[in-house]
């Protein structure tokens, strides 16, 4: 199984995107991107975005932002396969610091599920670790997720384009 972890401000949404769409969240170019990524690999999708906070565990929204972001990818067929777990505090939560616990929630998911053949983590931000590092496509949170990054994530994934 390929997977790809995905955050997801910084990623599916970007400084560049709010900017000119004051009133949305999700940028559906963004998700294009996403979609054409996988189709090409075949890879399933894992939340290790801090929105996974606002999904049950059945990936089922339970708040007005996540249930957007819900919409928006099941009109792109793109279905959440799961989240990994949740090691926030309640100050990482407030200061939005998720990415001080990213890489163990990452390996923690990775441990429970070996049949995990190929994995890319799809972030805007150093994940401070040298193991989940040398699988991270760092996005630019100015623009998101482009066309280049999602070369990277396929080319990671073994495919030739």
């Amino acid at each position: 199984m390929k997977v790809i972890f995905l955050d997801i401000d910084g990623v599916l949404n970007s400084e560049e995107f709010f900017r000119n769409n004051p009133d949305k969240i999700i940028d559906r170019n963004s998700v294009r991107i996403l979609k054409s990524i996988i189709d090409k690999t075949s890879a399933v999708i894992v939340m290790s975005s801090g929105w996974k906070l606002w999904f049950d565990d059945n990936m089922m929204p339970v708040h007005k932002y996540s249930q957007c972001l819900y919409d928006i990818l099941t009109e792109s067929d793109i279905k959440l396969f799961g989240k990994t777990p949740d090691f926030t505090t309640e100050e990482i939560r407030e200061k939005k610091t998720f990415s001080l616990v990213k890489a163990k929630e990452i390996s923690a998911w990775l441990s429970e599920h070996e049949n995990a053949s190929k994995y890319v983590v799809l972030d805007d931000l150093d994940l401070g670790d040298e193991e989940i590092k040398q699988h991270l496509v760092r996005t630019n949170p100015i623009y998101g997720i482009t066309e280049t990054d999602a070369k990277m994530v396929i080319n990671m994934m073994g495919i030739e384009l």
